[in-house]
């Protein structure tokens, strides 16, 4: 008879499952630091674009090959320009894709290698970029004339940081200025850069940034391409300033810039005012100033003068023209009062002829004399009677009588009467 045992590995414990194999490897992948946090060099080959918007395609070594994933989301702003056989360099992180039992490179961020990849990219993002509107010379802000707050994204032990610090306190030390530090080369560069930027323009008070690097290598230079840091630069709230190379370079972060400058120094110069040249142009204000201000009360004094006696020689006339006018109604008035008077001495001697006519004295020269008869004026014979006393009141004196007899002519008693009130009132 023939028996068949179990099979049994010497030494080990019950047999593992496909899942935990890929667990253990899983766990072995995700726990690296080196593989979660990869950095990888090398050939591009088998590269798609699937219509789910993934990319697909193979990093090949020179005995090994690797496959490689770079989902939607990190592929959108990713550009057509990688082709197969350019050398490049990946970003992301090694881990088992369960599923198939692959281990394969998720990549976040791809960056070319070589001048001919880098130049195809960066043209093909340059026209996408301008297509949008980004390089447009409306969207460029001027640079404050005074900043009081500056902002430099840079890496804080380059020369760079160095060359805008001297040119800062050499320039208009009045100003503050903020480094924010971040990676200006390799792979995290520009990601490390535009997360400088985004601290740097969040600064409450910042007026203008300096985005700087100093000279290099052509690749060097390449994070300054990234469409991430170069829309960065163009969504800053401040205005920005990129010295980026030496003067014969230029990256898409110039264009991007509100103002590009061939070197680091160049873009601190261009930012900070030149404090002995602002103070000698003040000087010569304040000369230019005194010397018009001179001139503009010189010129005031005369214009004054001439309007004190223009007004001198107006007043001269209106008070000649015045003293004339018065002495006009003066003379009006003189007239008009001479006349006046004349009429009322007219009218007074006609008066005064009328009283003296009417006066008891001119009566008593014609002979008249006032009777008066028990103290009342004797007007009528009719009022006499014999034996009454009689006072004679003459324009010398008075004499006293007695009344022996009366004879009546028949005169009218209301003739009489009148001229008892002519007579009493001359009295």
């Amino acid at each position: 008879m023939i028996r068949y045992g179990s099979a049994r590995v010497r030494g080990d414990a019950a047999p593992l499952s496909v899942d935990e194999v890929a667990l253990r490897v899983k766990n072995l992948l995700d726990y690296d630091e080196t593989l979660a946090h990869l950095v990888v060099e090398g050939e591009l080959t088998d590269f798609k674009r699937h219509v789910s918007g993934h990319v697909y395609f193979v990093l090949k070594g020179r005995s090994a090959s690797l496959p490689c994933v770079m989902f939607r989301g990190d592929a959108a702003g990713m550009l057509l320009w990688p082709a197969v056989g350019d050398r490049v360099v990946v970003s992301g992180s090694v881990r088992l894709y369960e599923a198939r039992g692959v281990v394969q490179i998720y990549a976040r961020k791809m960056y070319p290698l070589g001048l001919g990849a880098a130049a195809r990219a960066k043209e093909e993002l340059r026209l996408r970029l301008e297509k949008e509107g980004l390089f447009a010379a409306a969207r460029k802000r001027p640079l404050p004339r005074y900043p009081q707050r500056v902002a430099c994204v840079t890496s804080d032990t380059g020369a760079a940081v160095q060359d805008v610090i001297r040119q800062f306190r050499a320039r208009f030390p009045a100003a503050e200025l903020i480094v924010v530090p971040c990676l200006v080369q390799g792979v995290h560069a520009a990601e490390s850069a535009a997360l400088a930027l985004r601290r740097a323009s969040a600064l409450p008070g910042v007026e203008a940034v300096l985005l700087v690097r100093g000279g290099g290598a052509k690749e060097d230079l390449n994070p300054f391409d990234d469409e991430e840091l170069v829309r960065e630069v163009a969504r800053c709230p401040a205005p920005v300033v990129c010295g980026v190379g030496h003067e014969v370079d230029w990256s898409l972060c110039d264009l991007a810039a509100d103002r590009r400058e061939p070197t680091p120094t160049a873009a601190a110069t261009s930012v900070f005012p030149d404090r002995m040249r602002e103070l000698s142009a003040l000087a010569e204000c304040s000369r230019l100033l005194h010397m018009h201000a001179d001139h503009g009360l010189r010129d005031e004094k005369q214009n004054l003068a001439g309007r004190e006696e223009t007004m001198r020689h107006f007043l001269r006339r209106l008070l000649e023209n015045a003293a004339q006018r018065l002495d006009d109604l003066d003379e009006k008035t003189t007239y008009h009062v001479g006349a006046e008077l004349r009429l009322m001495n007219g009218r007074l001697d006609e008066c005064e002829r009328s009283l003296e006519n009417l006066s008891p004295a001119a009566l008593a020269r014609r002979g008249y004399s006032l009777v008066m008869s028990g103290g009342e004026p004797l007007l009528s014979s009719a009022q006499a009677r014999c034996g009454d006393v009689l006072s004679v009141q003459m324009l010398d004196g008075t004499v006293t009588g007695r009344v022996d007899s009366v004879e009546p002519r028949g005169v009218d008693v209301r003739d009489a009467h009148i001229q008892r009130r002519r007579i009493h009132d001359g009295l």
